[in-house]
């Protein structure tokens, strides 16, 4: 049978179907545009996406099959396809060619083929503007920093550069060779395993400096690394995870004046090489500071705390509230802010959070993990600048602060007016702010508490109504709390709410009621934690 006719029919039928569809198009709102606006507006929208990268089609190719109007105007913008972020091998070629000369933004987060994408999108080094390589594969890293070193980039502004291999590196160094040494408006380099050379001068001048996971053969002596930092007087943000410093003769450094900085993160293995780096700088007073330690005790800390320039001599931050949150068995983090309001910032270093004065997250050592009255040792060291805390947070699933927890925190925070407590058992708590009659004021816990918040508390059976009697009796004697924030708790009904009531002058409750399985449920390890505090 011969079907050319019926075919010739078919197509000439769908050509006279488009014709009406085109003329439609052509009515369109959207079609009176200019043709640079439409393509702003394209622009606009891919770069709105780009964090959402297409599994298939680059997002810039869907503008092209919707009109034919579309598609010229797309074709005529090559800034529309200068953002290469996970672009598939089958698209680059047709991006890097409708992109022209202009400007690329290149980013790859997953593992990307060295010989079908890397070695394309690196020919192109000199017009990348952005290039964030995250996930090279061990064996083609140093193939790709051979590429990298093969021409300049006077356009880079941003360069991430990481290993998938989360060992020791093992490549040669990032140094002088990259990008021929010559990157005049590179401001922000992030390394991840990755070994760098801290006598490279190629990133004289950044703002923004990460090193993550470096090698033994790029520990920096002191000397090198002051010297590496006083190369970037404008620096804004350092981030120096698993540092390792040499050891060396550091006596007449000359300190480093870093008057831009924002914050500061560092990991070390002692608190003793954070003193030595904090001693040699000069940072503003309001300065973020982030720390990751391996700690076993809490010598050297006063030291530490001098260094950073902790001090309420009217040239440094307020601290208003501190927070604990206990990780694991072996992990606590402390979080010094210069707000009351407390945000959920579990991560050591909070970078989003500007209130976040000082964050420091301890792993212990030995087996018998963090003791959580670590938090206030911290305080008494805080209390000692000058510091008057107004606030105290604390946070844990992993043990059952007892009322020697909260006694030893009511010794270090007179001034406390804010308790919060958040995802843990208030047993001890309870206890701690209980009057006994006959008992001198000074006996009282919290005298200046005025202000508690339960967040996320599992009362035991009781509680509630244990809580309203100490309560009750608190305002007998003068020291009453006034405010009561109640959310997301569990195993608290209305009418123990209600007697909450008839003792706070505020009661703020979400009315959030939900039952546990076994109020009396609780590990056996937590329940003899709990025993022992008691």
């Amino acid at each position: 049978m011969n079907l050319r006719p019926f075919m010739a029919t078919l197509s000439s039928f769908q050509v006279d179907v488009c014709i009406p569809h085109s003329h439609r198009n052509d009515l369109a709102l959207i079609s009176g545009l200019p043709p640079e606006i439409l393509a702003t507006v394209f622009r606009h929208f891919v770069e709105e996406w780009q964090n959402h990268p297409a599994k298939g089609a680059p997002t810039c190719v869907v503008f092209t099959h919707v009109c034919r109007h579309w598609r010229q105007v797309a074709l005529k913008s090559p800034t529309l396809w200068t953002y290469i972020i996970y672009t598939p091998p089958r698209w680059l070629g047709v991006m890097l060619e409708r992109s022209k000369s202009a400007s690329l933004f290149v980013v790859y987060d997953v593992a990307v083929s060295l010989r079908d994408c890397l070695e394309q999108i690196l020919s192109q080094l000199p017009r990348i503007r952005v290039l964030r390589l995250r996930t090279i594969n061990t064996p083609d890293i140093d193939r790709t920093i051979h590429l990298l070193s093969s021409q300049p980039a006077p356009l880079l502004q941003i360069f991430e550069f990481s290993n998938t291999f989360f060992g020791e590196p093992t490549t040669r160094p990032i140094s002088n060779t990259v990008f021929q040494g010559q990157s005049p408006r590179l401001r922000s380099v992030e390394l991840t395993s990755s070994n760098f050379s801290w006598t490279a001068h190629i990133f004289s001048g950044l703002r923004i400096l990460s090193l993550r996971g470096t090698g033994d053969t790029s520990f920096p002596t002191l000397p090198q690394l002051l010297q590496a930092l006083r190369r970037m007087p404008a620096l804004e943000q350092l981030t120096l995870e698993q540092l390792h410093i040499n050891s060396q003769e550091t006596n007449h450094l000359e300190k480093v004046p870093l008057a831009q900085l924002k914050s500061i993160a560092l990991g070390c293995e002692t608190i003793q090489t954070a003193t030595s780096l904090f001693a040699q700088l000069v940072i503003p007073v309001d300065v973020k500071i982030a720390l990751l330690l391996l700690i076993e005790g809490l010598r050297g800390f006063p030291e530490l705390f001098s260094a950073m320039g902790m001090r309420p001599d009217g040239s440094s931050s307020v601290i208003r509230s501190i927070r604990g949150i206990r990780r694991s068995h072996h992990t606590f983090c402390i979080q010094l802010s210069t707000s009351m309001m407390i945000n959920p910032e579990p991560f050591w270093n909070p970078s989003d959070n500007d209130n976040i004065r000082l964050s420091i997250q301890f792993t212990h050592r030995e087996s018998a993990g963090v003791e959580p009255s670590i938090i206030f040792d911290i305080c008494q060291i805080v209390r000692q600048t000058g510091y008057k805390i107004q606030k105290f947070s604390y946070g844990s699933e992993f043990d059952l602060p007892g009322r020697d927890f909260w006694r030893a925190g009511s010794a270090n925070l007179l001034e406390l007016e804010v308790i919060h407590v958040n995802s843990t058992f208030i047993g001890g708590l309870i206890a701690a702010l209980e009057i006994i009659e006959g008992k001198q004021n000074s006996d009282i816990a919290y005298p200046s508490l005025r202000v508690l918040e339960l967040e996320k508390v599992d009362f035991e059976e009781d509680e509630p109504e244990e809580l309203r009697d100490v309560m009750k009796v608190r305002a007998k004697h003068g020291v009453g709390i006034y405010i009561l924030q109640i959310a997301e708790c569990r195993n608290l009904k209305a009418n123990q709410v209600q007697g909450f009531g008839e003792v706070v002058a505020t009661v703020d409750w979400d009315e959030h009621e939900e039952q546990f399985e076994d109020a009396n449920s609780v590990c056996s390890s937590c329940a003899d934690d709990a025993g022992d505090d008691d």
